[in-house]
C-alpha cells in the first residue's frame, strides 16, 4: 500500500460497481454498496490522507463493550492510539459514527462509544453535516470543536495552521454540501444569497493560500470557536473581514466594494474550519472539477437547458483538439470554466515539458493573454472566475453576456469587463457544450435576423439542396445558433469541437443545419457519448461531440468535389457508471488491475480515441497550424 512514502488512495478503498460492493484492501474487508458504506469510505480516506493517520492504526466494525456487556452495535471507524486491537475500551482514540445522507440520528450512539473507550475525540458525518466531539473530564460531557487533531498535533494546535500544513484535499464535494447546508439551516437565506457567500469565503480562502505569509489566517482554534459561541469572537471575525477587503481589492471584476460577508460568527467560525486545512491550489483538478459542477450545479441550473460537462469528455475535446501557446482559446457558453480550465492546463503541461524551468508568470501570462469564457449568467461567470483563480489566475478573460447577441453589443460588454479580442474571426480555437433547446428556443427576431440558421430553410428538388429563405423561424433551439456564432467567432483554419444532441447531427428535419457546416467546414470527426455520458451531472440527453475546422471557401469548394475524410469513434466505456461511480479495469480473475505507478486503471476507452485520432490526423496529413509537425 505504502509505495515512496506514499499511500495511495485506491488501497484504502474502492466502489466495485460491477460486484455492488465496497472493498477495503488494507483492512481485507469488503461489504455490500450502500449510501452508509460510501460515507464510511470517504471518511477512511480522510482520516489517511489528510489526517496522515496510519492505516495499521484504524479498523471498522468494531464490537464496543458497556461492562461486560457488549453494545448491540458496532463503531463503524476506530482510530487506536497505536496499531489496531480487539480493545477499543483501553486503546481507542477517536471514534467515527457515520449515517446515510438526510439520517439526523447517531450523536448520542456516538458518545456511548466514547463514554466506554478511552477516546478522546468523536466524529460524526451523513454526507452533509459533520459534528466534532472532544470528550471533557467531566462524566459524559463533551465539547463541540472546529476539527479533531491531525496525527502528532494536539487539540491546542487545531486551527494554528502554517502554509506548510495544509493538504490536498481527497474530496471537495461532501465539504461544499457540509457548508452550503450549514449556512441554509442556520442563517434563512435564499439560495442564491447562500451561494453569494460561499462565493466570498473560497475567495477568501485562495487569497490567503496566494499571500506571501507562512501563517494561515484563514483559520480558527478550538479556543477561538469557544469564544465566538460566547458572542466574544472579534478577533477571528475581524480576521476573516480583513481577508475579504484583499479580495475585493485584487478581485474588483468580481466583487464590488460594497459587499460584506453577511454570515453570523458561529457560521463563519463553522464554515472556516471546515475548509482551513486544506491546501485548494494543490487539490487534484479532478476533485475540484467534480466539487464544483456540482456544487454549480445545484445551485445554478436554470430552465435553459444547462448542465455541465464531465472531466472525461473536457480532456477528449482539448486534447483533440491540441491548443498551443500563442492560440486564442474561447468558451462561448463557459458555464464553470470547465474547458478554459482543462485547456489552460494542456497548454501549461507542454510549456513545462519543453522548459521545466518556466517561471509561473510565463504560464499566468498565456492565460490572460489568450483565454477567453463568456456566460450568459452572470453568478456562473463568477463561478468560472473562481475556478481559474484556483489554477493561479486566467479569470480577467471571463464576463457575463449572452454570446448569441450582436457583436457590438458583444464587443461593448467586453469592453466594460475589460475584456478585448471579442470579435468575428478573433479565435483559433473554440471548445464548448452549449445549452440545449429541449427548454426552449430562442424567439427573439433581433437575435434571429443575424443568423443564416434564425431563417427558415426549404429544399430544393431539382438539386436537393437546402436554400436559406427570407422568413424568419418562430424561434430556433439554442445549440444551432451555437453553431454559427462558433464558426464566426473562429479565424480561417480555427477548430471548433461542439457538444450536440444527436438530433442536430441525425434527424431528418435538421439536415439544413449539416449542409450549413459543410459549407463553412471540413468536418474532422464526431464521437458518439454514451448514454450515461450526463446522467449522474442530472441529464439524460444523447449527444456527441463534433469537430470541425473553418476553411476558406476555395479549399471548401476543391473539397467538395471528392469525398474526405471523416474520423468517426464511439466511445462506450467513459470511466464511470450511470450513478457517477468510477468504473475500474478487471483482470480475467475479477481483480481490478494496476499500472505501473499502482493506481487502478479506469475502464474508459477514451485514450485509445485520443491516440486513434492524432494517427488519423498524421495518416491524412491534417494539419492545425503549419508548423506542426505530424
Amino acid at each position: 500500500m505504502v509505495r515512496n512514502n506514499k499511500i495511495l488512495e485506491k488501497d484504502i478503498g474502492f466502489i466495485d460497481a460491477e460486484n455492488k460492493k465496497i472493498v477495503y484492501p488494507f483492512l481485507d474487508k469488503e461489504y455490500p454498496d450502500k449510501p452508509e458504506e460510501q460515507i464510511r469510505l470517504l471518511m477512511l480516506k480522510k482520516l489517511i490522507l489528510e489526517y496522515k493517520y496510519s492505516p495499521k492504526q484504524i479498523d471498522i466494525e468494531i464490537p464496543v463493550k458497556a461492562g461486560q456487556t457488549t453494545l448491540p452495535k458496532r463503531a463503524d471507524i476506530i482510530v487506536f492510539r497505536d496499531e489496531r486491537s480487539n480493545r477499543p475500551e483501553a486503546n481507542s482514540y477517536i471514534i467515527v459514527e457515520v449515517k446515510k445522507k438526510d439520517r439526523k440520528d447517531g450523536i448520542d450512539q456516538l458518545q456511548t462509544y466514547i463514554n466506554n473507550t478511552t477516546a478522546e475525540f468523536g466524529i460524526w458525518f451523513n454526507g452533509k453535516e459533520i459534528v466534532y466531539l472532544h470528550r471533557l473530564r467531566k462524566p459524559h460531557k463533551f465539547d463541540e470543536i472546529p476539527d479533531i487533531p491531525k496525527k502528532g498535533e494536539t487539540l491546542e494546535d487545531v486551527g494554528l495552521f502554517y502554509k506548510k500544513d495544509l493538504v490536498p484535499a481527497t474530496e471537495l464535494k461532501s465539504i461544499f454540501e457540509t457548508i452550503h447546508n450549514h449556512i441554509y439551516a442556520n442563517e434563512g437565506l435564499l439560495k442564491d444569497k447562500v451561494f453569494n457567500e460561499m462565493l466570498k469565503i473560497i475567495f477568501i480562502k485562495m487569497v490567503d493560500e496566494k499571500s506571501s505569509s507562512s501563517k494561515c489566517e484563514f483559520r480558527i482554534t478550538a479556543k477561538e470557536r469557544e469564544l465566538v459561541e460566547e458572542g466574544k469572537g472579534k478577533e477571528f471575525v475581524q480576521r476573516i473581514v480583513d481577508l475579504f477587503e484583499r479580495v475585493k481589492t485584487e478581485y474588483k471584476d468580481v466583487f464590488d466594494r460594497n459587499e460584506r460577508i453577511n454570515l453570523r460568527p458561529t457560521t463563519l467560525a463553522f464554515v472556516v474550519s471546515q475548509l482551513q486545512k486544506y491546501n485548494l491550489r494543490e487539490t487534484p483538478a479532478d476533485v475540484k472539477g467534480t466539487a464544483f459542477q456540482t456544487f454549480v450545479y445545484a445551485h445554478q441550473r436554470g430552465d435553459r437547458g444547462e448542465f455541465f460537462t464531465p472531466h472525461p469528455i473536457l480532456k477528449l475535446m482539448v486534447e483533440m483538439m491540441n491548443p498551443t501557446d500563442g492560440e486564442m482559446l474561447l468558451d462561448p457558453a463557459c458555464g464553470s470554466g470547465g474547458f478554459l480550465v482543462e485547456a489552460m492546463r494542456y497548454v501549461w503541461n507542454k510549456f513545462k515539458e519543453t522548459n521545466p524551468n518556466v517561471p509561473a508568470v510565463d504560464l499566468i501570462k498565456y492565460a490572460h493573454n489568450y483565454i477567453r469564457g463568456i456566460d450568459f449568467n452572470p453568478d456562473l461567470a463568477k463561478v468560472a472566475k473562481m475556478h481559474m483563480v484556483l489554477y493561479d489566475d486566467g479569470h480577467t478573460g471571463i464576463f457575463s453576456a449572452n454570446s448569441l447577441e450582436d457583436f457590438d453589443t458583444l464587443k461593448k460588454i467586453a469592453t466594460e469587463s475589460l475584456v478585448s479580442d471579442i470579435e468575428p474571426e478573433a479565435f483559433n480555437i473554440i471548445l464548448t457544450n452549449p445549452p440545449f433547446g429541449s427548454k426552449g428556443k430562442v424567439t427573439s427576431k433581433r437575435i434571429l435576423e443575424q443568423f443564416d440558421l434564425g431563417y427558415k430553410w426549404v429544399k430544393d428538388k431539382n438539386t436537393g439542396k437546402w436554400k436559406k429563405t427570407k422568413t424568419l423561424q418562430n424561434g430556433q433551439v439554442p445549440d444551432i445558433l451555437f453553431i454559427e456564432r462558433c464558426l464566426q467567432f473562429l479565424k480561417d483554419y480555427g477548430r471548433l469541437a461542439i457538444v450536440l444532441p444527436d438530433g442536430d447531427l441525425t434527424n431528418q428535419n435538421t439536415e439544413y443545419v449539416r449542409q450549413f457546416i459543410m459549407s463553412k467546414a471540413r468536418i474532422l470527426a464526431v464521437v458518439s457519448l454514451p448514454q450515461e455520458t450526463f446522467v449522474p451531472h442530472g441529464a439524460g440527453v444523447k449527444a456527441s461531440v463534433l469537430f470541425v475546422q473553418k476553411l476558406p471557401q476555395e479549399e471548401l469548394k476543391k473539397l467538395e468535389k471528392k469525398d474526405y475524410p471523416i474520423f468517426f469513434a464511439v466511445i462506450e466505456k467513459i470511466g464511470y457508471d450511470i450513478r457517477g461511480r468510477t468504473v475500474f479495469k478487471k483482470d480475467e480473475k475479477g481483480e481490478p488491475i494496476k499500472d505501473e505507478k499502482c493506481n487502478f486503471v479506469i475502464d474508459t476507452d477514451i485514450p485509445e480515441i485520443i491516440e486513434s485520432f492524432r494517427e488519423f490526423r498524421r495518416k491524412y496529413k491534417i494539419k492545425f497550424y503549419s508548423w506542426e509537425e505530424l
